[in-house]
């Protein structure tokens, strides 16, 4: 039987006026620990359309996880990633960064979770407008306005044009990051104030492929990058000039053919209602319900390796002539996925009369339906700065849909989250939660199941597609599983301004629909996340600062990756990986501001994260390959060491500002034999004033031009061997943004 949850609010909202008193309260002192201070997380050395991840000891996850107006931009990071239809400014109220306490009792992940509010009317109209350009021609004008209406009722709209064309201006692209969004929210106060409600509209059209990759030279000795005399990192591209693709279609088998911009469009449509209530003088219900409808068109390019290839081997260019040279070979994946969402939230929060609890009641109702066909294909360009596609035996494309996916399916959250921040003596505070998530799923997958969810067969491994018919035989069982969260704080007070601090986490989880995708049964089994802290806080006028040792552990953390056969390096496949992480760590946190105006945020964290159970034995053409264990090994493309140095100086109408973010080498093998030394991404910029009206800001990123050049060597994944990479070793890879210099000005009405 399907739950609803208007009963159960109503429930709640009748419960919580039974318990509260009537009594006037004030907000007591106690530091809030629902949000992460000190992270400026639009600062993004690789990206300037998304924020940037915060490690936790953990890999990094595919998008940073962003909420808007109360509930998930996206349900799934996959296929609508959170960006494709988020980015912040001047439509936005506030953005607050979530703690990992408060994701795990909202969300039920422990990941830092950016949060935002869309601006609504106020008292007397208003408006403002950004507008952005960079040293390379990108364009952005953000604006919003917003009025009231009379008798309560009030109104915002907003909109926000972005065309960027990247540092590396592409031929297959010209602009790499094309973005338009609408807003309008129409809001209504009542009960003399004491609610509002409000229905926000939002739409967005995503058109982009950025391709931050390039040609350099490594040296395994030491890790470092060496720039080809020939290619200049940031600056030249590394794809070849495909306005057109050509593919087989994983649904129907047949060829297709489709121009980039089509292949790599995405349309969303949200609309939000919120609604905020003051049950009594100490109570609140904030309900947020928001349906969604995207449309996901997305390709990815990515590197498969570099070779070298003579006329014997076949390729030619589009007019039959061989070539002989250096090759780059790019792994296609085009997407052709949806997202049909409808999420609700509840929340009931209060006080009680004796200011010792603030508490809160709260209920996720979340449904998903989604689906995804990725279409596949290795292509091939000359392995050179603003290089020329390649055929392979007269074909644009080889390997076609080896490593295709398909699902369909929908999955349900229901989830009843309760929390209480307790004083419980002047000294001491804790704050306890607690979720209990069900969840069910259901759908079509490219793999065929049994009724007792055991595999019978792969419906398209290594073919050239399937049928749409054969594919809805294919359904995976329903999956009904529980789900639970826990979550501690505490502070104890020793003397004024000294004391010590303590968290704990712990949040299961489950596969989520896209883990059904490939020609794999994915695992079952629960993922556990465990996390712990422990330290002291020390705080007066010119110091605040935090210094925690750290524990984190998650099991059965999964994904797809590629593996070369060592015996034969032009074969790939694609393989299942399934194994535990876990990582101690020590990080202190502070903010110093010894006189007026200026301010130094500094972290430093030291974490040592290793693989565990992590056995994993390839299959290949020529049979099973080398049984290999890395269990202990230190996790791939993760520092050891990871800084920040914020310091920031204000007089009058100027303000003047740096950040400058370390991070130690990083292994590029699992087998921990190679690796990229230690990096700086630096960002700077001048913000000033003019009136009340007129703002401007001057920023500059990658203030020391590093290249910060990282990435993987497919051959070299399970090497042991590393003797043939030492010294100028060609390889390509990603590369974090040039020197680049951006001004906003800021215009408010």
């Amino acid at each position: 039987m399907k739950l609803h949850p208007f009963p159960l609010i109503i429930g709640l909202s009748l419960y919580a006026g039974a318990l509260i008193a009537q009594d006037t309260i004030s907000r007591d002192s106690i530091p809030s620990t629902k949000e992460e201070k000190n992270r400026n997380v639009m600062l993004n050395a690789s990206s300037d359309n998304q924020p940037r991840q915060i490690s936790i000891g953990l890999p990094d996850g595919e998008a940073v996880d962003l909420f808007e107006d109360g509930t998930p931009v996206s349900y799934l990071f996959w296929p609508d990633y959170p960006y494709y239809s988020w980015r912040g400014g001047a439509s936005y109220s506030s953005q607050n960064l979530l703690s990992l306490s408060e994701s795990t009792l909202q969300y039920g992940k422990c990941t830092y979770v950016l949060g935002s509010q869309s601006l609504k009317a106020g008292e007397q109209f208003q408006g403002q407008v950004n507008y952005t350009t960079n040293i390379f021609g990108k364009q952005v004008v953000d604006a919003n306005i917003s009025s009231p209406l009379g008798r309560g009722w009030g109104f915002a709209v907003g909109t926000y044009q972005g065309f960027d064309p990247g540092s590396n201006h592409l031929d297959a692209l010209h602009i790499q990051d094309e973005m338009h969004i609408y807003k309008a929210n129409l809001s209504k106060l009542f009960a003399e104030g004491r609610g509002e409600m409000s229905l926000n509209y939002k739409y967005a059209r995503y058109a982009a492929m950025p391709d931050n990759y390039g040609l350099f030279y490594y040296n395994g000795k030491d890790g470092s990058v060496d720039e080809l005399p020939d290619f200049s990192l940031g600056h030249d591209q590394l794809l070849g000039d495909y306005a057109y693709i050509n593919y087989i279609s994983v649904k129907t088998g047949e060829r297709m053919r489709r121009s980039m911009r089509r292949a790599n469009l995405v349309s969303n449509h949200q609309m939000t209602f919120n609604l905020r209530y003051d049950l009594t003088e100490q109570t609140q219900l904030n309900i947020s319900s928001k349906l969604k409808s995207a449309d996901v068109n997305t390709m990815m390019m990515k590197l498969a390796g570099i070779f070298q290839a003579t006329p014997a081997d076949g390729y030619t260019y589009d007019n039959g002539t061989p070539y002989s040279g250096n090759i780059q070979n790019r792994y296609m994946l085009y997407f052709e996925g949806f997202e049909r969402s409808w999420m609700t939230t509840a929340e009931l929060t209060g006080r009680s009369s004796n200011q010792k609890h603030s508490w809160r009641l709260g209920l996720n109702e979340w449904w998903n339906r989604a689906g995804i066909y990725t279409n596949t294909g290795v292509y091939a360009h000359e392995a050179k700065a603003f290089p020329r596609k390649l055929l392979k035996d007269g074909e644009e494309a080889s390997g076609y849909n080896e490593g295709s996916e398909y699902y369909d399916g929908h999955e349900n959250r229901l989830a009843l989250f309760a929390s209480d921040d307790w004083d419980i003596t002047d000294r001491l505070w804790v704050s306890v939660g607690l979720r209990m998530e069900w969840m069910r799923q259901q759908g079509n997958a490219a793999l065929a199941f049994t009724d007792d969810g055991k595999t019978i067969e792969p419906a398209n491994d290594r073919t050239y597609g399937f049928s749409l018919k054969q594919a809805k035989r294919n359904r995976f069982g329903t999956y009904d599983w529980l789900n639970p969260g826990f979550t501690f704080n505490g502070r104890y007070t020793l003397m004024k301004g000294f004391g010590l601090v303590g968290e704990y986490v712990y949040v299961k989880q489950r596969p989520n629909l896209q883990d059904y995708a490939g020609p794999f049964m994915p695992q079952v089994d629960p993922i556990n996340v465990h996390m712990a802290k422990g330290g002291i806080f020390w705080n007066n006028s010119y110091v605040q600062l935090t210094s925690q040792l750290t524990y984190i552990n998650q099991t059965k953390y999964k994904f797809r990756d590629q593996f070369t056969n060592p015996n034969d390096q032009s074969e790939t496949v694609i393989l299942p990986i399934v194994n535990d992480v876990a990582t101690m760590g020590w990080t202190t946190d502070a903010v110093i501001t010894p006189f007026k105006g200026f301010s130094f945020h500094g972290l430093l964290t030291l974490q040592n994260p290793k693989y565990k159970n992590f056995t994993f034995q390839p299959i290949f053409k020529d049979g099973p390959g080398q049984l290999y264990n890395f269990n202990d090994k230190n996790v791939i493309a993760m520092s050891k060491v990871i800084a920040e140095l914020d310091p920031s100086y204000q007089t009058g109408d100027w303000r003047f500002w740096l950040s400058f973010r370390y991070q130690s080498k990083q292994y590029i093998n699992r087998t921990n034999t190679l690796y990229f030394k230690g990096r700086w991404e630096t960002f700077g910029g001048v913000d000033y004033t003019y009136s009340k009206h007129v703002a401007f800001s001057l920023n500059v990123i990658n203030i020391l031009n590093q290249k910060g050049a990282s990435g993987s060597i497919a051959a070299a994944d399970l090497a042991t061997d590393v003797s043939a990479y030492q010294q100028h070793y060609l390889m390509s890879g990603t590369y974090i943004r040039p020197f680049t210099v951006e001004l906003t000005t800021s215009i408010k009405f």
